[in-house]
Parts: C-alpha cells; sequence; structure tokens
C-alpha cells in the first residue's frame, strides 16, 4: 500500500504559492507592487519564477523517477520508459524556458497550439500502442496522465489569451493566468503520481 500524502501535500503547496503568485499578479499590474524588482521571483508565469519552477521541479522528478523504472524493468518495457524519460526531459526543458511563450511570440498562440496538439495526437497513441504491445503495467494510465496534461497545458492557454482578448485588466489577466498555471502544475502532479505508482518494488523484478 503505498502512501500518497506526499502528493496531497505537493497539491497543498502548490494552491499556496500559486495563490501567493496571482496576489502580486494582480497587485503588481495594477501598480501597487511592494515588491519592486523582486516581483517576478513570485509571479506566476515568470522564467526564474517559483510557480514556474515548481512545475519545473515536478518534471524533473517525473524524469528521474521514469530512469529509475526504466532501470529495474528489462526488454521493451526498458525501451518504453525510456521513452517516457525523453517527454519527462522534453518537459523540464519546455518548462524552464517557457518554450510555448517563445512559439507565441513567433506566431501568436496558433503556432503553440499546433505544435502542442500534433506532438499530442501523434506522440501518444503511439507510446499507448506500443506499451500494449509490450505489456507495459499501468501504460495506459501513464499515457492518460501526460494527455491530461497537454490538454490543461494547451487548453488553459487557450482561455487566457481568450480573456485577455477580451478584457485586459489587471484581475481578470491574473484570474486567468492564475487558473492555467495552477491547473498545469496541478496536471504535472497528477503524471509524478502516476510514474511513481509504477516504480517496482524489489521484489518485483
Amino acid at each position: 500500500m503505498r502512501d500518497d500524502t506526499w502528493v496531497w501535500a505537493l497539491a497543498g503547496l502548490a494552491l499556496g504559492l500559486f495563490g501567493l503568485g496571482f496576489v502580486v499578479r494582480w497587485h503588481c499590474t495594477r501598480g501597487t507592487c511592494a515588491l519592486g524588482r523582486h516581483e517576478w521571483l513570485f509571479d506566476l508565469d515568470a522564467i526564474g519564477g517559483l510557480p514556474r519552477l515548481f512545475t519545473t521541479s515536478l518534471f524533473l522528478a517525473t524524469t528521474v523517477v521514469a530512469v529509475r523504472v526504466a532501470a529495474r524493468s528489462s526488454g521493451r518495457r526498458r525501451l518504453w520508459w525510456a521513452a517516457v524519460t525523453v517527454i519527462g526531459v522534453g518537459l523540464v526543458f519546455a518548462k524552464l524556458v517557457s518554450a510555448h511563450s517563445v512559439m507565441e511570440g513567433l506566431d501568436g498562440r496558433g503556432l503553440t497550439l499546433l505544435v502542442g496538439t500534433a506532438a499530442t495526437v501523434v506522440g501518444l497513441p503511439v507510446l499507448a500502442r506500443l506499451g500494449r504491445s509490450w505489456g507495459v503495467p499501468g501504460a495506459r494510465t501513464v499515457v492518460l496522465a501526460l494527455a491530461l496534461y497537454a490538454l490543461a497545458a494547451l487548453g488553459l492557454d487557450q482561455v487566457t489569451g481568450l480573456v485577455a482578448g477580451l478584457d485586459p485588466a489587471p484581475l481578470p489577466d491574473a484570474a486567468a493566468t492564475f487558473v492555467e498555471e495552477l491547473g498545469e502544475a496541478l496536471a504535472a502532479l497528477g503524471v509524478l503520481a502516476v510514474v511513481v505508482r509504477r516504480l517496482p518494488q524489489p521484489r518485483e523484478r
């Protein structure tokens, strides 16, 4: 029986951290920022800020666990988990450097949606099919968690853009960004929780 207390603890930490980020984002965009030059540290989507680093750390932990699962697996199962590890590395990099913001700067939110949707629609079904064919325990659950993360990341990003276009006032902008970033963080936590459950006990080798 696995203890999932850590999942709830991290979820609570996320609520507190991103809630603080919401307050900072709202007040600082109103021009009443008490943090001055340190605003970015708590801003919801600032590169290097604590909220973004929180989500990045979840992907980093997922990658480390996937490496451990691969090391305790054999044959094609090890190869499958190696693929999950590569996905984890890609998510760490994308979140760390805000890859979606870079793409949005090149061609708006449409490019982000196109690339993200293509990678999800093509990559995840292949991963699911291989997991089923190679008899990887829990493969379906892992793929589902990744799909839910992709849905949260891409869908909420579009909602934030819509809200910004309809009402660029500080409160709606801060609220939409809060929902987007917190939703993405909780979805990333879900991926980590699912992958951790696939870590075999020593007797399962």
